[in-house]
């Protein structure tokens, strides 16, 4: 069987999960539509792979061999396939680059919140992972396989498909007006929102009922569960989850972490950009060393407006 037909196998028999009224086959329905856009991505890997060696580039590993001509050709070590930051990359380097990526690791990580946390609660959640997937698997299609999307997916499954995306973009529109209509104070915050979900379902669906809410005291409504909460109950979590990358980034390359946690409601969310722990309006109160003038950094507050070399000498001294 060809890895197109399996990819196609794999998203029809996700669909047919999500239209179950079974709650068990809906992180089944999940595991199978993004395994399938994964297939899709190696399909066109193979197309792209030399015609006497068609899963060439599908191979994890990739040597060059010298063949009896004294040419110089490549093979496929092991039977390791492509993980996804192989694809990514190789995509990159055969000039692939319209593929929505954020999306699909938008999709990759609600399907691993949803394999640890999935309650009964969470069904609207699995509706939006199909919602998002669609237009990933009917743009892929179109667009780097030329294939009719419905055709080759079937009436059916693709109705269905279209079905959710339309109700789901309709929601989703609805909810970013309420938001939008909010004042977040923080730039770094309206950023954050994208990670915006409720902290019961994991939806995105999320509502802000009152504009004139002051912030962070701002009432939000899960759209998919019901559920009430404040957006400073997930202040936190939006925040890591919009700049942990960055963080990331930048520790390896020796640099200075984007955010850090407030001294004053202890949370991970004092924002250096913004000079202000978005969660509790903190800022620096000390900004130069009392003793020998030298500027103060954030973990320095601790210290009462002593360096931490300063507060050093100075508790030896008191120890003394």
């Amino acid at each position: 069987m060809s890895i197109l037909q399996n990819a196609i196998d794999s998203i029809q028999i996700g669909v047919e999960d999500f239209e179950s009224d079974d709650d068990r086959r809906s992180v089944s329905a999940v595991r199978n539509i993004v395994a399938g856009i994964l297939l899709l991505y190696k399909e066109k890997l193979c197309r792209l792979s030399p015609p006497d060696n068609k899963e060439l580039l599908i191979k994890q590993n990739i040597r060059p061999v010298q063949n009896a001509k004294g040419e110089i050709t490549f093979e496929g070590k092991g039977n390791k396939t492509v993980d996804v930051q192989s694809i990514k990359e190789r995509f990159k380097s055969l000039n692939i680059t319209t593929v929505d990526w954020d999306r699909f690791d938008e999709i990759s990580r609600l399907r691993n919140d949803l394999e640890h946390y999935y309650t009964s609660k969470s069904p609207d959640a699995v509706r939006e992972i199909v919602a998002k997937s669609f237009l990933l698997i009917r743009d892929f299609l179109s667009e780097h396989l030329q294939e009719d999307p419905q055709e080759i997916l079937g009436d059916d499954c693709w109705a269905t498909l279209l079905k959710v995306s339309d109700v789901y973009s309709a929601e989703e529109q609805a909810c970013k007006a309420s938001l939008s209509a909010v004042d977040w104070k923080y730039h770094s915050v309206e950023i954050a929102l994208k990670n915006l979900r409720c902290n019961q379902c994991h939806s995105s669906l999320i509502q802000a009922p009152h504009s004139d809410d002051v912030y962070p005291m701002i009432d939000l409504h899960c759209k998919s569960c019901g559920e009430d909460f404040s957006f400073y109950d997930v202040v936190e979590q939006c925040i890591d989850d919009s700049l942990s990358g960055e963080a990331y980034i930048n520790a390896k390359d020796g640099g200075n972490p984007p955010y850090n946690t407030c001294p004053e409601c202890w949370q991970n969310t004092f924002i250096y950009e913004e000079d202000y722990c978005v969660a509790c309006d903190y800022e620096i109160q000390y900004t130069e060393c009392e003793m020998c003038g030298v500027p103060l950094d954030l973990e320095d507050q601790y210290n009462e407006g002593k360096c931490s070399d300063c507060q050093y000498r100075w508790e030896k001294i008191m120890a003394e």
